[in-house]
């Protein structure tokens, strides 16, 4: 039985432990199917690092598991206080997640903030797919080859596991709603 006080690094680190488990895969080899070193996943399962959300995709990706399968959440009414949420924040402080929830294990929802003049690049599981809500502002994404300019109450829907680069050229920040859906969690 998990704690419920429990910070967002530990609650990652106990879930990582027990999915690596029931998987039966041992570090060594997750550190081989995610790129993630064996160093890092051991502090990371011991609640002693605080991963970057680029090595929690690599993980999620290495595991074939939605990123929500790291977090806990309740099954039953929820309700996401912007003032207390959980933050997953990009190495060099670009990139802003705030995991909201997920839907019988298909979809998961966050709330996201590109800062001022950055850009961050991404990819998920095969056969996910990803929608954005633009909040605020002017945004850029680059889906392959491909660019879209996306402006405040936009709505843009794409393949999750193409390489995919959220591009901010302003000077404010900008917001957005986005969700991934998986096909097989």
């Amino acid at each position: 039985m998990k704690e419920e006080n429990i910070d967002l690094s530990s609650q990652v680190g106990i879930n990582l432990r027990e999915i690596r488990r029931d998987k039966n895969i041992s570090l060594e080899e997750l550190a081989n199917i995610s790129d993630v070193s064996k160093l890092t996943l051991g502090k990371i399962e011991r609640g002693e690092a605080n991963p970057t959300l680029n090595i929690l995709w690599k993980i999620c990706r290495g595991l074939n598991i939605p990123l929500t399968h790291l977090l806990t959440f309740d099954e039953n009414i929820e309700v996401y206080r912007f003032k207390d949420s959980h933050q997953l924040i990009e190495q060099n402080n670009n990139w802003i997640v705030n995991p909201l929830f997920k839907t019988h294990g298909t979809t998961e929802w966050y709330r996201a903030c590109i800062e001022p003049n950055s850009r961050y690049s991404e990819f998920h599981l095969t056969g996910s797919e990803e929608t954005i809500i633009v909040l605020n502002g002017q945004l850029e994404i680059q889906v392959g080859e491909k660019t879209h300019q996306l402006t405040q109450w936009d709505v843009f829907k794409f393949k999750g596991e193409e390489l995919h680069t959220y591009i901010n050229y302003s000077p404010e920040s900008v917001y957005l709603m986005l969700s991934l859906t998986y096909k097989n969690p």
